[in-house]
């Protein structure tokens, strides 16, 4: 073989080494696909992490367009996974506009509580309760999303920690990861002049929502949020800039992470 093949060849070789590499997690996800073509509906379980600054729902709603996609929100403050009663969720309600799809949800999302996956006294209650969720969600013909949430401001070394918690245990009930905690990451790493977490350094800021709001607009769709249009949620509008970073950012990773 040539010498500048071979240069070539170590070159390409390097760049995928490099991005296999890149994002912050050790365990791969099992499952790279939602399985679904066009989905429509979705229900968001978690806390405060979810619907701090007016919820990313809003601006995943503004992202898809209300013909796209509609989702509903129960969240619970500080809450954990064990919290929620998502039987009751999925079941059926009188005047609910939901049942009237085949369908109630599509796609359920599962965000457990800020340090869940990794507190020594709360991790089991984690592996417990996500493993109950996601057999209830699949019995109710839906598929399950686990949230891989962000490490605090100032614990980046949480990122690590959670992602393979999360991914660990998401991929010991088949079920697929939205990777928002390593997108965090990510965007921190190339402007970490973007400030994503609010002043407690716990909960997103309106661009971490956005963060958030981008990375499952790709899982859902397999395709880039780039361009889409994004709403005024709570704080002072974000500069198109930040918006057209964070949504490059958010579609690097989820191309990484499930290697598409």
């Amino acid at each position: 073989m040539h010498r500048k093949s071979l240069c070539a060849l170590s070159a390409a070789a390097m760049l995928l080494f490099g991005s296999a590499n890149a994002l912050e997690t050790s365990v791969a996800p099992k499952v790279t696909k939602l399985g679904l073509d066009a989905p429509k509906t979705g229900l968001y379980v978690g806390n405060s992490f979810t619907y701090y600054n007016c919820g990313m729902g809003g601006y995943l709603r503004a992202m898809t367009g209300k013909d796209k996609w509609i989702g509903r929100m129960i969240t619970i403050s500080a809450g954990a996974l064990s919290f929620h009663d998502v039987a009751s969720y999925l079941a059926k309600h009188d005047l609910d506009p939901y049942d009237k799809n085949e369908k109630k949800f599509d796609v359920v999302f599962l965000q457990g509580q800020s340090n869940e996956p990794i507190h020594p006294k709360r991790k089991a209650n984690f592996e417990k309760y996500l493993k109950k969720h996601v057999e209830t969600i699949r019995a109710h013909g839906s598929v399950p999303v686990v949230v891989d949430t962000w490490a605090l401001q100032d614990k980046p070394e949480q990122t690590r920690l959670l992602a393979d918690a999360i991914i660990t245990q998401a991929n010991a009930n088949s079920a697929m990861v939205a990777p928002v905690g390593l997108a965090f990451a990510e965007s921190l790493k190339q402007r970490p002049d973007l400030i994503l977490h609010a002043p407690d350094k716990r909960h997103p800021s309106s661009a971490g929502s956005l963060l958030y709001a981008s990375v499952l607009y790709a899982v859902l769709f397999h395709e880039s949020p780039e361009g889409r249009k994004i709403a005024t949620v709570c704080e002072k509008p974000l500069k198109e800039e930040d918006v057209r970073h964070l949504q490059r950012v958010a579609w690097q990773t989820v191309k990484e992470f499930f290697g598409w």
